[in-house]
This record gives structure tokens, sequence and C-alpha cells, in this order.
């Protein structure tokens, strides 16, 4: 077994071919010369699934203990991270942020709001987690729709949101009806066609749940999520798909 002494917040892993071995296998911290030192997250991770022992001093570290030590970020981040590693993804953590194939991953609780207007700089994968520690990962992506408002001073309220969504959509040549069937604000008809392409709801926030809920309805009908919502700043709407990753 593979041996690693927790100093600090650190779990330095002193044996190098213990080190090279980790190293191959996708396990990521700080080399030291040949040996590796491991943030406490990956460490927690292989403790989990019994890859390492870790020490301090004489004494052997449980999970628990090591739970104890991670904020409640970085549980989040811990979790989310053992989730990727359960289902083979490579997973990395640097400066306390989560990546996979060097996308970052942005997390949140299923109670959390989203904001969408903090998602528009970055467009990322979603992990969202509920309460027992269960993950859901999602890819996010920008729709190449962009609608500006016509005859309007640029300033929509949340309230205006809607109305001012379904005239955009219309201008783009779209048919537009209630959703509500489907847990959605809107259904959304491209061309003549008899069949929605997306489930769309609109606003600035979204809980968690929420995405989770809506996003595996609209694939379950073989449709796409959009999530939209109004950018002041540049006077338009902006448009995300949101897809359930099923690993």
């Amino acid at each position: 077994m593979i041996q690693g002494k927790l100093r600090n917040r650190r779990v330095l892993i002193e044996n190098e071919a213990d080190a090279s071995t980790l190293r191959n296998k996708g396990s990521t911290g700080r080399n030291l010369g040949e040996k590796l030192s491991l943030d406490l997250m990956t460490s927690l991770d292989l403790l989990t699934r019994k890859r390492i022992e870790i020490t301090k001093g004489e004494n052997p570290i449980t999970t628990e203990q090591i739970k104890g030590m991670l904020s409640d970020t970085e549980k989040d981040i811990a979790t989310s991270y053992h989730f990727l590693k359960a289902k083979g993804m490579r997973p990395q953590i640097k400066r306390g942020k989560l990546y996979a194939d060097g996308t970052r991953i942005l997390i949140f609780r299923d109670d959390q709001e989203i904001d969408f207007t903090v998602l528009a700089r970055n467009v990322n994968f979603l992990s969202i987690l509920d309460s027992e520690g269960n993950c859901l990962l999602y890819s996010l992506n920008k729709l190449p729709i962009y609608g500006r408002l016509r005859g309007t001073s640029g300033l929509v309220s949340d309230a205006q949101e809607p109305t001012e969504l379904v005239d955009v959509l219309k201008q783009k040549g779209m048919r537009v009806a209630s959703g509500f069937k489907f847990g959605s604000m809107f259904r959304i008809y491209e061309g003549s066609s008899s069949h929605a392409r997306y489930l769309m709801n609109v606003g600035r926030q979204s809980l968690g749940r929420d995405i989770v809920a809506i996003a595996r309805i609209a694939q379950s009908v073989r449709k796409t999520y959009v999530h939209s919502f109004y950018d002041a700043a540049k006077g338009q709407f902006k448009f995300f798909e949101i897809k359930w990753i099923r690993l």
C-alpha cells in the first residue's frame, strides 16, 4: 500500500516509485524533486478508494479526519472529484478549482441558486450535488442565437424578461408555445417543424435542482434544454444549452 504522511494540509508521498505510480494514474500535485505533495481533496479520494494509507507520526488518519479539515467548498470539490474518478475520468484540482480535460467545472448544490450572469463569462461544465453527496455532470454551451431588443431603452426587468424573450424569438423566425406540461416556461419550434426543438426557461438565476429536473425531462422527450437571460451590459439575450452527461 502506498504510504502518505500528513503535514499541515498536504499529504507527502516520499517513496519515488509510489509518487510515480500516482502521477501515472492521474493524481496530480506538487512535485518536490521525485516526491509528490498532494492536496487534501485528492488525498481523500485516494484514501476512500484504498489506494493509499495516511499517517501523522505513528497514527493512521481516517477519511473522517480528512473531511473534518476541509471547508464546505473543498468538500464539494472533493465529492465531484471522487465521482468523476469513479466514472473513469481524469479530473485535476488546480489552485482549489476542479478541471476535466483542461476545462473548468463549476460546482453547485441542488438547493443553490446558479447565477447565469457569472456563467456567461466562462463556458464550463456544471457539477450539481445533493445533500447526500450524489453528483450529476452537465455540459454548458452558448448557442449562436443573439437577440437584441427593438424599440426599447435596453432596460429589462425580471418581470419583463419572458415577454421580451418571446418577441426576440419571434424576430428570429421561431414559434413559441407554453412549456407547462414539460415543466418549463416555453417550448420552441424552428420553421414549420411540428416537433419542438427546445424547452426554454428565462431568468438570471435558477435553482440547481430545477436544472436537474428540466434537463432530464428535455432529454427524455428528445428536446434540448436552453436557459436564457437578458445581459443588460450587452443589451441582448444570451442562450445556454444545458445537457446531462451520462457517465
